[in-house]
């Protein structure tokens, strides 16, 4: 068997379905992280998280610098992988109030191989007060496609987290924030998505948190996620997803300023995709 004839007939196949528009499940997801996808990326109202400048910039860490890399593999094909590195640092010296703080973030994404190419790069702050915090962030997103051409485009978002008790948190985020209301310039390199949600620690170690999600091209969908903090490091997490279903699973594990994090996601159709990500507390 001629097997490279076969791996050129694969990545073409996958091209193709690339350009005349793959179900959104198997596209590039544009939250990072393993916590998030072990989670069923129901992050709006999560109260910390290093990958927050993907998704909610609002949850970047008030007082950690963090440095963070993550893979994840869709369906056993390699053309279709998602890689990202991250960044964060608290500003300390910005505010002279220790009721206000602010944390800058800077994160690079890329996804497909040679005949498909998504790249996004993003740079965004997160002001910090006693009960809520706000964050924004400006990207350039840019698509390419062999034999059809490239194109890019400047894209904001925005999200906010309020801290209603000492264990319940709301949270709300909007992405490519000029697009929201319209399918106009940007749309196909990232749609317009918004999402509400709550976090909840339920008790202690157990952190619990729903979304629910709408974009222009796709139904309302329903996310929810479970992290159990364990003894010595150790997490456990799991979530689910609605429209298309979805489950997905994870673990982490924490020793000093490193951490490790694995997640699998499955769709009912095809299949699983694992991912991995390793952070270092600066």
């Amino acid at each position: 068997m001629d097997y490279s004839s076969v791996f050129r007939f694969r990545r073409i196949f996958v091209g193709c379905l690339l350009i005349l528009g793959l179900p959104a499940s198997a596209c590039a997801q544009w939250s990072m992280g393993a916590r998030s996808v072990a989670m069923a990326q129901a992050h709006s109202a999560i109260p910390v998280d290093l990958w927050a400048v993907f998704h909610n910039p609002a949850a970047l860490h008030p007082k950690k610098a963090g440095l963070g890399f993550f893979a994840i593999r869709y369906y056993g094909l390699r053309e279709l992988e998602d890689h990202a590195v991250t960044f964060s640092y608290p500003l300390k010296w910005l505010f002279a109030s220790k009721n206000v703080s602010a944390t800058l973030a800077a994160g690079i994404h890329t996804y497909g191989f040679d005949l498909y190419r998504r790249t996004q790069s993003k740079v965004g702050m997160a002001l910090h007060f006693d009960r809520f915090s706000i964050g924004f962030t400006a990207n350039y997103a840019h698509l390419q496609i062999k034999g059809y051409g490239s194109r890019g485009s400047p894209l904001f978002d925005a999200g906010i987290i309020a801290k209603i008790s000492k264990h319940f948190r709301v949270g709300y985020r909007l992405t490519n924030v000029f697009n929201a209301g319209n399918k106009g310039a940007g749309a196909d390199i990232h749609p317009a998505e918004m999402s509400g949600g709550i976090s909840w620690n339920a008790t202690a170690g157990v952190l619990i948190t729903a979304d629910v999600v709408k974009d222009l091209l796709h139904p309302v969908t329903l996310r929810t996620g479970t992290e159990i903090s364990l003894p010595g490091g150790l997490y456990l997490r799991g979530g689910w997803t609605s429209l298309p279903f979805t489950w997905s699973a994870g673990a982490g594990i924490r020793i000093y300023r490193f951490s490790g994090n694995f997640a699998v996601q499955r769709h009912e159709v095809l299949g699983l995709s694992p991912g991995i990500d390793v952070q270092l507390v600066l």
